[in-house]
């Protein structure tokens, strides 16, 4: 297997990594496109006792868990990933936090396992970054589970919001907040890579039941479906949020009036929330006094009477807030019958707007985003982080390495809406146009070059994760033709999802479904320092235009003719007339007409030099 293997690296260009050859030599991954079948993955249940402590931006939690080794592998340790700990003292980071955001990270107050308590003093256990290593007296073999109890407590920064935090007196939104057992999967075994703030995440599919306690007045929205609606919610609210559940017309569940009539929660000091989900990668919440929450339901799947509930909540003072639960819907419409065309994973989605004007940030069915003031940008931003739905919550890619696997798709998907809904702004030409600005350059970066090695240059990782992807993602639907390449596309999705994908296996996924061999767009696309730039070599006599691929790139070909009787001619050819000759294409032209003048390029194509795009022929 290891040498079928380097066969066809050899044959594609690629560079196949030794733990993925070892990976293929134990049957858990395959070159065919589909997962090998000693394919495995281990996974959590946790069930979580929280309280939400406005008035100290504390979360203090206990967490009862029980974590599946459904590897081959003896376990002699378990890894955490504490992802709070980027705030702690003496930790590295990807940039200055200033140390007034600088806090103690997250405290675990004790440990129960086999029957005994630890605490700190014991020494039990060591922390790296933002990794915590419990070694195991007793180890977890094969096809084995153990349970084990955490106590903690985090600060929710309000100084230095990282992807979550305290965005006022009276919201919050809170993200990796607890414990979580890292990734131990068939490529790198435990996933040792520190979460710094550049890149992002890497979990398992797991299942929750979050207790959370909150001061009364305060609401909260999770990942996961609430349990407990009519303890915490007066029967109006109850009412409404029902309706909701099945109506295609967005419901006005909380109001201003509402709260100021006293009609919203139960009375009592506090409020207790339930929330459940299954077979997510993660759990989050938002918290807020008064924020205004609409809804509505979407039938996703054809014949299936359930529907998805998708959520608006916002604060009163907002710019899209009162549209963000109609874009949501939209947004999730588009992508469920159209791109990807599968329906949306999940029983619902909430958007948050957390009252800062810019950023957003994707947790499974939640979203943490920014209130941009102009549309099109609110539409875009509510769009490409409900895409993330798909990738990587649907598909658990490591964002860690690999964050082209989900941000290029997210990045893209959006653009026929909002270029259809808003033509003025010009999605699709502003990434082209930011693409063509930058590429070439040192810092543009192979996708390949995993994430956590460029997290100090923030350039490079956002051209790799983002620009490049989405529009190799594109060019790779111009090459294949739209059927062929949705066909392609669902039969990567349908293999792969609720696993834990490669890069290796889209590629050979995409090539399996297609028929075809993708080798000579995916390598310079993806693993060769190219970059786009398309150039008029020469015309012939005989009315041949050469066209030359001088940064490597398979891009579509754009050229306009002016003829010497005053006609023209625009010729538009599609990005695979690179699959057979990636160095340079000849257009041929009838000879009965005299060529003036050759224009190449268009601005849906990127191109980094445009001064070798011009050709006027002098008598």
């Amino acid at each position: 297997m290891i040498f079928s293997a380097q066969a066809f690296a050899q044959s594609k260009g690629y560079h196949l990594s030794r733990n993925l050859v070892e990976a293929i030599d134990n049957q858990t991954r395959t070159l065919s496109g589909i997962a090998g079948k000693n394919y495995w993955q281990n996974h959590t249940n946790y069930t979580i006792h929280a309280a939400l402590v406005p008035e100290k931006n504390l979360v203090q939690g206990r967490a009862e868990i029980t974590y599946y080794n459904e590897s081959p592998d003896t376990l002699s340790q378990i890894v955490f990933n504490l992802y709070q700990d980027i705030f702690k003292k003496g930790n590295s980071r990807d940039w200055n936090m200033g140390a007034d955001a600088v806090n103690e990270g997250t405290v675990i107050q004790e440990i129960m396992l086999h029957g005994k308590t630890f605490t700190e003093k014991d020494k039990k256990w060591t922390r790296q970054g933002t990794k915590m290593m419990l070694p195991l007296e007793e180890k977890l073999n094969p096809k084995e589970n153990l349970s084990l109890t955490i106590k903690w407590e985090v600060e929710i920064s309000e100084k230095r919001p990282i992807r979550m935090g305290r965005y006022s007196d009276s919201s919050f939104f809170v993200a990796y907040w607890y414990p979580q057992i890292a990734v131990y999967d068939d490529i790198d075994g435990w996933d040792r890579i520190s979460y710094n703030g550049s890149v992002e995440f890497y979990n398992d599919f797991n299942d929750y039941n979050l207790t959370l306690k909150v001061p009364a007045g305060w609401g909260v929205w999770s990942t996961g479906i609430l349990q407990n609606v009519e303890e915490v919610y007066q029967p109006e609210v109850v009412k409404r949020l029902e309706a909701a559940k099945i109506s295609d017309e967005v419901v006005p569940i909380l109001t201003q009036k509402d709260y100021n009539k006293g009609v919203v929660f139960q009375k009592g000091e506090a409020l207790t929330y339930i929330f459940e989900a299954e077979a997510v990668p993660d759990i989050s919440f938002a918290a807020a006094i008064g924020f205004n929450w609409d809804a509505s339901s979407l039938q996703v799947r054809e014949g299936s009477k359930q529907k998805v509930l998708i959520s608006g909540v916002y604060p009163e003072k907002s710019v899209s807030g009162a549209d963000v639960a109609l874009y949501a819907r939209q947004s999730i419409n588009y992508m469920s019958r159209y791109e990807p065309g599968l329906a949306y994973p999940y029983p619902q989605m909430t958007t948050f707007l957390n009252g800062n004007r810019g950023g957003g940030m994707e947790t499974p069915m939640m979203a943490n985003n920014g209130d941009p003031d102009i549309p099109a940008q609110a539409f875009g931003l509510t769009f490409h982080e409900i895409a993330h739905s798909y990738m990587p919550f649907y598909m658990g890619t490591n964002e860690k390495k690999y964050a082209w696997m989900d941000e290029g798709w997210a990045s893209i998907w959006p653009q026929v809406m909002v270029d259809s809904l808003f033509p003025d702004y010009g999605y699709l030409e502003r990434l082209v146009s930011g693409y063509s600005q930058n590429a070439g350059y040192e810092n543009d970066i192979p996708p390949m070059v995993p994430n956590h090695l460029l997290a100090t240059n923030y350039s490079s990782l956002r051209m790799a994760s983002y620009t490049r992807p989405a529009l190799a993602y594109a060019f790779l639907q111009d090459a294949l033709g739209p059927a062929v390449f949705k066909k392609a596309l669902h039969h990567y999705m349908v293999n792969w999802a609720g696993k834990h994908p490669l890069p290796t296996d889209f590629f050979t996924s995409m090539e399996a479904a297609s028929g075809r061999d993708l080798s000579w767009f995916f390598y310079p696309w993806f693993y060769a320092n190219a970059h786009p730039d398309l150039s008029l070599q020469k015309i012939t006599a005989d009315n041949q235009i050469v066209v030359e691929n001088i940064g490597g790139l398979p891009l579509p070909v754009c050229i306009e003719v002016f003829y010497e009787d005053e006609t023209s001619q625009l010729i538009c050819e599609p990005t695979s007339v690179w699959e057979s000759n990636n160095a340079r294409y000849l257009v041929t032209l009838s000879p009965d007409k005299k060529i003036k003048e050759v224009v190449l390029g268009h601005e849906l194509i990127p191109d980094v030099n445009t001064k070798n795009n011009h050709i006027i022929l002098v008598d």
